[in-house]
C-alpha cells in the first residue's frame, strides 16, 4: 500500500487534532494476488470474489474484494493515521460500487467530530474509497478512541 501520509508510529495528541483535519491518502492496487489472499484469508469462497466468468455473468465488471477486506482496510487507514495506541470503537460502511481486479483504490478522509464521552477521547472519521471507475465506491464512518493526554 502506498501512502501520501506516512504511517504514524507515535499516537496523535488529542489536543493537536481539529474537526476537518485531513487523514491523508493511500493508494491500494487490487491485484489477483490481493484477491486470492483475501478469499483464502477470510474463507469467503463465494465465486464472485475469485471466478471472473461467474462475476461477469452476475453483472459485475470483474471479481472484487469482499466485506471483510473493507473492515481491515478502513481500520488500517484510521489507525495508521492516528497511531498505534488508537483504538477503533465503531465502524460502519456502505458499499456503493465494487473495487475490482485491476482497480487502484484511493482513499480520502477527515475528522467529522471530536468529543469526550465516558472519559474517552473520541474522534468520528469519514473515509471514502474511490477507484478509476467508481467515485466514492465505499464510504465509512468510524469512531476512534485516543488515549488520555498525559499532563
Amino acid at each position: 500500500m502506498s501512502s501520501d501520509a506516512a504511517t504514524n508510529f507515535k499516537t496523535l495528541n488529542w489536543d493537536d487534532i481539529k474537526v476537518g483535519d485531513d487523514l491523508g491518502s493511500i493508494s491500494f492496487p487490487i491485484t489477483l494476488r490481493t484477491l486470492m489472499i483475501n478469499v483464502a484469508g477470510t474463507r469467503d469462497l463465494y465465486p464472485i470474489h475469485h471466478d471472473r466468468e461467474f462475476a461477469r455473468k452476475n453483472g459485475a465488471r470483474d471479481i472484487f474484494v469482499n466485506t471483510m477486506f473493507y473492515e481491515g482496510l478502513f481500520g488500517r487507514i484510521a489507525t495508521d493515521w492516528a497511531g498505534p495506541e488508537a483504538f477503533l470503537r465503531k465502524l460502519r460502511f456502505a458499499m456503493k460500487g465494487p473495487n475490482c481486479l485491476g482497480d487502484t483504490i484511493t482513499s480520502r478522509g477527515w475528522i467529522v467530530k471530536k468529543y469526550r464521552q465516558d472519559d474517552q477521547n473520541l474522534l468520528d472519521l469519514e473515509i471514502h474509497l474511490s477507484n478509476e471507475v467508481e467515485q466514492d465506491a465505499t464510504i465509512a464512518n468510524l469512531t476512534l478512541e485516543l488515549p488520555q493526554t498525559e499532563l
